[in-house]
């Protein structure tokens, strides 16, 4: 008998990798807000081609608000979509527990307008940036509260609006990713007459970034889509794409020809799950060529 179960056990280990390449391939349908996110688009196809089993994406285009789109996600259009790390998505939908930027999402350069930038020149220390600085946001974005934890001052308005009321001086800095601003900046900072610009010395960033997200219901695809990315790590192929990335290129090549001093602050509502997740899947200040943290 024992003889027997010997020979079924090693039957049975030859068939698994069968099993595995004969699995069910999965769709993956994702709203895709703007063209700007290709480089999200990208991770999500790397994943799934580094996991293997003949998954697929099929991608719509959408302008209708995050709030709606996690409606439709709810009402089955969609089965993924990514969104800024929020601790109550994380609550009503499976999070795929590692950053699909590196943080990046989370570093702002400072839109302003170019008439502004002497206040900026002044600034040294957090409590200066408290004292002299409003940033402009969204009221549903998660980073208006952790702006406004940090004590800072924040003009909330629609996101449709931010860079008119940026050029109306209704505010003075605008944030954004690095992997958002220098695409934006050339497109909105074309006005003559309210002429912006990147702030060319500092920084806000706050450990924050894109995330995976999948109905609780759909466990196995936020699985195939978390073990992708970390194959993809481990035979280098996510920093392969992360590094050649010409929009992450472009803001690489921003600080390292005009260094930057960071103004780190806290993320107060991040899980814990969150907290944790392993240091090689984040960019840090320290690491990066052209950026130095701010003394307290």
């Amino acid at each position: 008998m024992t003889f027997r179960r010997t020979i079924l056990a090693s039957f049975y280990m030859l068939l698994a990798p069968l099993a595995c390449s004969t699995a069910h391939a999965e769709e993956f349908r994702i709203p895709v807000y703007d063209s700007d996110d290709s480089f999200i688009i990208q991770v999500l196809h790397l994943a799934l081609a580094t996991e293997g089993g003949e998954h697929s994406i099929k991608t719509f285009e959408h302008t209708v608000t995050q709030q709606r789109t996690l409606r439709e996600l709810q009402e089955g259009k969609f089965n993924i979509f990514y969104s800024g790390y929020s601790a109550e998505r994380e609550k009503d939908f499976l999070q795929v527990n590692i950053p699909v930027s590196r943080g990046l999402l989370g570093y702002r350069f400072l839109a302003i307008r170019e008439e502004n930038s002497g206040v900026f020149t002044t600034v040294r220390s957090k409590d200066d940036l408290r004292r002299l600085v409003s940033f402009g946001s969204n009221s549903a974005w998660p980073d208006t509260g952790i702006l406004r934890a940090a004590g800072l001052e924040v003009v909330t308005a629609p996101s449709d609006a931010l860079w008119t009321m940026l050029k109306r001086n209704r505010f003075l800095a605008f944030p954004r990713g690095m992997n958002e601003a220098l695409p934006e900046i050339k497109r909105e900072g074309a006005d003559a007459e309210n002429a912006l610009m990147l702030e060319p010395h500092m920084m806000v960033a706050y450990k924050y970034d894109t995330f995976f997200y999948v109905p609780r219901d759909k466990a196995h695809l936020a699985a195939i889509v978390e073990s992708g990315l970390r194959a993809a790590y481990e035979n280098g192929s996510y920093m392969k794409l992360f590094e050649n990335h010409p929009v992450i290129k472009a803001a690489f090549d921003e600080i390292r020809t005009r260094p930057r001093t960071v103004f780190w602050i806290d993320t107060p509502d991040m899980s814990e799950r969150t907290k944790n997740i392993p240091a090689k899947y984040w960019m840090t200040i320290e690491e990066t060529d052209g950026l130095t943290r701010a003394g307290e």
